[in-house]
C-alpha cells in the first residue's frame, strides 16, 4: 500500500531598505561609492513550480520523490547550497504517524474465525475437505474495538550534479512495517526498504533503476483526497485482511511489491509527459532468503513475469483552474509452472489492467475520480493473475475536497466488482454452481488541519460493505489431473460467512484520528 505525502517549496526573497539622506545635512566633498548590492538569489531550476497552493503548483510539479518532508520543486528534499567535497549531497526526510482507530467489523465474531481456514489441495487439484459440515457456533465474542498504531518512514536521498548538468544519485526509503520477533512476539517495528533505486536525469528525462514503483503507479492521476482518507488507505490498517487476503479492491495500478525494474520518465512538453517501466519478474534479484524453499525463486515461472507498465499524463492550468488527467496500463505474463517444474493444467490469464483518472481544481475545491478495469484479481493489478474462465475486474471512485488555509475536508464514494467463478463444494455450496460477484462499496469522509509546519492533525470516517468474499483465489470448478499452481486454478472457491444465518456480507466501519509529523 502506498501512503504518500507530496512536499512543498519555499522561496525566500531579499529586500533592501535604504534610509533617505537628510536634506539639511552638509554635502560631503566626494560621494562615497555605493555599497555593493547583495547577490540575487539563485534562479530556480527549470523544473520549478508556481507558489504553493496555486493551480500551477498542483498540476505542474514534476514526478519526483513522494516522501514526506519539505521537498524542493523537483520533488526531493531541498538541496543545500554547498555540496560536500565528493560532489554528492545526502539529505534526510520522512514522517512519523500516530493514529487511533475505532472499529466495528462483522468479521470479528467467533463464527467467522471458525470458518476462515484456507483451502488445501491434493496433487490432482482436488480440494481437501477442511470444513466441517456441522453448524458453527452462533455465540460470537467480538474483538477489542479500539486500537493505537504508529507508522514511520525515513527517506535518504543522495545526489550530485555532473559538469554537463546531468543529475545522478540514489534514493533509499526505509519503512517501519516488518513483524520482527522479540521475546516470542512480533513487535511490528522492523525496518525494511520500500523503495531503493538509483537514477540519472537531465533535460531528456529521468531513468530510475532498482526497487521502485512502476511508471503507472508513479504517474497515475487518482481521485482527490485528504490525508489518510481513501478506498485503500488508513482504515485497512485496523482490520483483519483475511479472508481472501485482499482487504480492498479499489486501489491504484501498481505491481504490488516494488519489484526491481528499469523506469523511464519523460520531461513535460506542453503539459504532457509519459513513462514506461519493465521488471523481468516479481522479485528483487536472486532470492536466497530461504535457501530450502521450493517456491521462492524468481526465474522458475511460478510467479508473474515480464511486468510492463506505461503512463500518459497531462497537467495544465487555465487561469485559476487546474486540470490533471492520465491514462495508465499494466501488463504481465501469468505463472505457467508449478513449484515442481511441471506445467499448470489451467494456466491463469495474463494480467492486463487499465486506469483513467481526472482531477479539476479551482478556488480551493478539487473534484475528480478514477475508473480501473482489466484482467486481474485483488488489488489492481497486484501480484495475482485472474484464473482461467473468470471475467475481468473493475472499480470506479469519485471524490471532492475543499481546502481553506490550513484546513481541508473531503468526501469519497466508490464501488469495485470482481468475478468469483463457481463454488468448490464446501460449506454446503454445490460444486460448480455460479457464485455471485464480489462487490465492495466504500463511503468516506475526512478532515485534516496543519497545526504547525510539518505537523498535521487528521481524522476520517470509513464505511465499507464487502459482499461475497472468496476464501481462496476465485476460480472456475473443473475436472482435471496433473500439476496445480498459483491460486489452484480449476478448483472453485468458497464464500466466507459472517453470522449463523449464512450471511456473506462483511460490514466494516472504522473511525481513524491521529497526527503526522513530516520532516
Amino acid at each position: 500500500m502506498r501512503k504518500i505525502l507530496l512536499g512543498t517549496t519555499a522561496v525566500v526573497g531579499l529586500a533592501l531598505v535604504a534610509q533617505a539622506a537628510n536634506a539639511q545635512q552638509a554635502r560631503p566633498a566626494a560621494r562615497p561609492a555605493p555599497a555593493a548590492a547583495p547577490a540575487a538569489p539563485p534562479p530556480l531550476p527549470a523544473t520549478s513550480v508556481a507558489p504553493t497552493g496555486t493551480a500551477a503548483a498542483i498540476f505542474q510539479t514534476p514526478v519526483g520523490i513522494t516522501g514526506a518532508g519539505p521537498h524542493g520543486a523537483d520533488g526531493v528534499p531541498n538541496r543545500p547550497t554547498t555540496p560536500t567535497t565528493s560532489g554528492i549531497v545526502v539529505r534526510l526526510g520522512g514522517f512519523f504517524d500516530f493514529s487511533m482507530g475505532n472499529v466495528s467489523d462483522s468479521s470479528d465474531g467467533a463464527f467467522f474465525r471458525n470458518n476462515m481456514a484456507p483451502l488445501t489441495f491434493g496433487t490432482n487439484g482436488v480440494v481437501n475437505n477442511n470444513f466441517t459440515a456441522t453448524p458453527l457456533p452462533t455465540a460470537a465474542k467480538g474483538r477489542q474495538r479500539n486500537d493505537f498504531r504508529t507508522e514511520a518512514e525515513l527517506n535518504i536521498y543522495a545526489d550530485g550534479i555532473a559538469a554537463n548538468g546531468m543529475r545522478y544519485g540514489a534514493m533509499f526509503e526505509l519503512q517501519m512495517d516488518v513483524l520482527t520477533p522479540q521475546g516470542g512476539a512480533a513487535t511490528g517495528t522492523g525496518v525494511d526498504y520500500d523503495e531503493l533505486y538509483g537514477f540519472v536525469k537531465g533535460g531528456w528525462g529521468e531513468v530510475r533503476f532498482g526497487q521502485e514503483d512502476g511508471a503507472a503507479s508513479l504517474m497515475q492521476v487518482r481521485r482527490p483526497s485528504v490525508l489518510w482518507m481513501g478506498t485503500d488507505d488508513a482504515w485497512d490498517e485496523f482490520t483483519v485482511n483475511q479472508p481472501g487476503g485482499s482487504p480492498y479492491v479499489m486501489s491504484g495500478v501498481n505491481d504490488g511489491n516494488d519489484a526491481t525494474k528499469i523506469i523511464y520518465l519523460s520531461p513535460q512538453f506542453a503539459g504532457f509527459d509519459a513513462g514506461i517501466s519493465y521488471a523481468p519478474n516479481s522479485f528483487e534479484g536472486e532470492n536466497f532468503v530461504n535457501p530450502t524453499t521450493t517456491t521462492g525463486f524468481q526465474r522458475d515461472y511460478t510467479g508473474l513475469t515480464n511486468q510492463i507498465t506505461g503512463a500518459l499524463r497531462y497537467r495544465g492550468t487555465f487561469g485559476d483552474i487546474g486540470v490533471a488527467t492520465s491514462f495508465v496500463a499494466a501488463f504481465a505474463d501469468a505463472p505457467k509452472s508449478a513449484a515442481n517444474g511441471t506445467d499448470l493444467i489451467n494456466k491463469p490469464q495474463n494480467i492486463s489492467a487499465y486506469s483513467a483518472g481526472l482531477v479539476v481544481r479551482a478556488y480551493g475545491f478539487a473534484v475528480g475520480g478514477e475508473y480501473t478495469w482489466g484482467n486481474y484479481n485483488g488489488s489492481a493489478p497486484g501480484n495475482t493473475a485472474l484464473n482461467k474462465g473468470l471475467d475481468g475486474s473493475n472499480h470506479w471512485v469519485g471524490s471532492g475536497t475543499y481546502t481553506i488555509g490550513a484546513f481541508s475536508i473531503g468526501a469519497m464514494y466508490g464501488k469495485g466488482t470482481q468475478d468469483n467463478g463457481t463454488a468448490s463444494g464446501q460449506l454446503g455450496q454445490t460444486a460448480g454452481t455460479a457464485l455471485q460477484d464480489r462487490e465492495q462499496t466504500y463511503l468516506g469522509f475526512g478532515v485534516a488541519y496543519v497545526l504547525a509546519p510539518g505537523m498535521t492533525l487528521f481524522a476520517n470516517y470509513n464505511q465499507i460493505e464487502d459482499k461475497n468474499i472468496p476464501l481462496a483465489v476465485a476460480s472456475v470448478n473443473s475436472a482435471g489431473t496433473g500439476a496445480v499452481g498459483a491460486g489452484q486454478p480449476g478448483a472453485g472457491t468458497t464464500l466466507a460467512k459472517f453470522d449463523s444465518s449464512g450471511s456473506t456480507t462483511r460490514d466494516i466501519t472504522v473511525l481513524v484520528a491521529g497526527v503526522r509529523i513530516a520532516f
